[in-house]
């Protein structure tokens, strides 16, 4: 079962957590586990070099463990294209976890 943990401040995402193998299929050829990856280490690419900022993240592939944050120290102009982008892959996470329930399940965090 892959964990996701969705932080959020207000209406914003501040932080996404994936934790755990899916168990749909074996390493290597498990399509769930490869879909999460790709939409969260796509968010760190995509904050990096599209929009030039440097996101707070850790992955530990022994776990598998990947955590993904939007830094405190941007401009608020950066900030809301950052949430464009992460609002954007928890979409696309929300949409792997309706199709792969059993595997995947999604819990939000609010911080005010």
């Amino acid at each position: 079962m892959i964990n996701i943990t969705i932080i959020k401040r207000n209406q914003d995402i501040i932080t996404i957590e994936t934790k755990g193998h899916s168990g749909y299929a074996k390493a290597g050829s498990d399509i769930v586990c490869s879909a999460i990856s790709v939409l969260t280490q796509n968010l760190i690419n995509s904050l990096q070099k599209i929009l030039k900022i440097t996101p707070v993240y850790r992955i530990d592939e022994s776990i598998p463990f990947l955590t993904v944050s939007i830094p405190n120290d941007i401009s608020k102009e950066d900030y809301e294209k950052a949430q464009i982008l992460v609002k954007s892959a928890v979409l696309g996470i929300r949409d792997v976890a309706d199709s792969y329930s059993k595997y995947i399940r999604i819990k939000e965090k609010q911080y005010d």
